[in-house]
Order: C-alpha cells, then structure tokens, then sequence
C-alpha cells in the first residue's frame, strides 16, 4: 500500500493549476501485485488559486484514507495546504523543493518514440512513449491539440506536462498536444490516468478559502508538514510501522468518515 499512497500524495503535491478559470477532471487506477486503487482527481483555478481534490478507493484500506483536498494560494504560492474538512483543520508544507518529477531536462535528453494515431476519450491522438535518457522508466502518453484551449493547457504544470524543453522535444516528433492518456509503471505498480473534462470555468471563491478552518501542526499522516519528507518516511516504513499507522488512520476515520 506505502507504494499506491506515495503516488496518490505525489500526484497532488504536482498537479498545479492556472491562473484562469478553469476546471479540470481526471480518471485513474493504479495497481501493484496486491492492491489497487481507483478513483478521480479534480482540479480548479480562478484568480491565481489552484485546488486539488482526491477521491480514491484503496484496496484494503479504511474509508475515507485516499480522499484529500489540497489548496495552493496566489498570495504564498510556495506553500501547499492540506485540508481535513471533516474536522476543519488544515496543515501547511513548502513545495519548494527539489522533485526529481517537476524537473525540464535539455531538450536532447529526452526520448520519444511515436507509436502512432489512434482516438482515446473521444480525441485524434498521437500515441507516444517518453523516456529521459538513462533512466529505465518509461511513460505512455496520448497527446492531441484537440483540446478546447490546448494553448493555454499546454503550459499547465505537472509531473507529465508545463515543461519546455520536453514540449519542443514532442514538437519536433510531431507529437505536441496535452496527454489524454497515461500510463506508467513505475514505483512497483502500474498507473493509468484518463482525462474526462477540461474546461473554462469561473470558481467560486470559498473553493479556495480558509475561512473556518483552523491551522494543526499535527496532520494525520506521519511526516509532519514536510511532504518530501513524509514521502521518504512512507517508503522506508516497516510492516510494523505501516501497521501502526494504518491502525491509527483506522481509528480516527472509522467514527468520523470525511464526506
């Protein structure tokens, strides 16, 4: 399971937004030799605002573990809030640090491999495989231009997207366009994302507000608000320790489910 939440955490901690309206909604499943997970990411912007919501189903774990809110501010743009709204509580992280995800290599390091032309989601896609040069790991993606304001999304900044030198890589293979589709293994499990709405929106305000919610400095999960840090923690936990804690996340959700 550590393996399936790392990626669930990291997958917020990347996935950061516009400074327009916009609303974005995503599909993912994710599974390793034992577990799996299955669910929805969406995404809002307005104002220079950006949220993220999680909404997963984890195999063998207690309710209400793989649902998170996570809020960026255009006013401290570096920090990341953690949102617990059943107890309106919130904790805070820096996400200034070194992500080896977030990072743009030069544009020569980079390799894309067309597969070819197919239609996933309903849009004419180029289907590509992306690997960086001397690294094992390979992402599949579906890539189309198709995408009402794909301008405007090709810049958002994520794990798979926002970066430059990777854009001029695809461009020059013919295969620029926002991913529709991904799939990547990695990590010890398997990962596939779908796109299901991208579209102009005007959010409303209380989506990115803190209003009611009192600051914690002792979030559920284990780690503190150092998400970097978490994530080591998690990945170097013993089955005792993952145990323990599983058993104390059961034990707070289990009277309290989030909504």
């Amino acid at each position: 399971m550590k393996k399936i939440l790392t990626s669930l955490f990291n997958l917020l901690i990347v996935c950061k937004i516009f400074a327009q309206g916009y609303y974005v909604e995503m599909k993912m499943t994710a599974t390793d030799s034992k577990e799996g997970m299955n669910g929805t990411m969406k995404s809002y912007s307005q104002d220079g605002n950006s949220r993220s919501e999680i909404n997963m189903n984890i195999a063998n774990a207690p309710a209400g573990i793989g649902n998170i809110a996570m809020l960026t501010l255009k006013d401290k743009p570096e920090t990341v809030y953690m949102l617990n709204e059943k107890e309106k509580t919130y904790s805070e992280f820096s996400s200034a640090n070194d992500n080896e995800d977030m990072k743009d290599y030069p544009k020569s390091e980079y390799e894309i491999i067309v597969v070819g032309k197919e239609k996933v989601n309903n849009y004419n896609c180029t289907h590509i495989r992306v690997k960086r040069n001397g690294s094992t790991h390979e992402t599949e993606m579906w890539t189309t231009t198709e995408l009402t304001g794909y301008a405007e999304f090709s810049k958002m900044k994520t794990k798979y997207t926002g970066k430059a030198n990777m854009l001029k890589a695809l461009e020059e293979k013919g295969a620029a366009g926002f991913p529709v589709r991904i799939k990547s293994d990695e990590r010890g499990h398997s990962m596939q994302i779908d796109l299901v709405k991208a579209e102009k929106r005007n959010n409303p305000a209380s989506l990115f507000s803190l209003a009611g919610y009192t600051k914690t400095e002792n979030p559920i999960m284990p780690g503190g608000p150092d998400m970097q840090e978490l994530m080591k923690k998690m990945q170097n936990m013993s089955a005792a320790e993952r145990e323990a804690w599983m058993k104390r996340i059961q034990e707070q959700y289990q009277n309290h489910p989030p909504h």
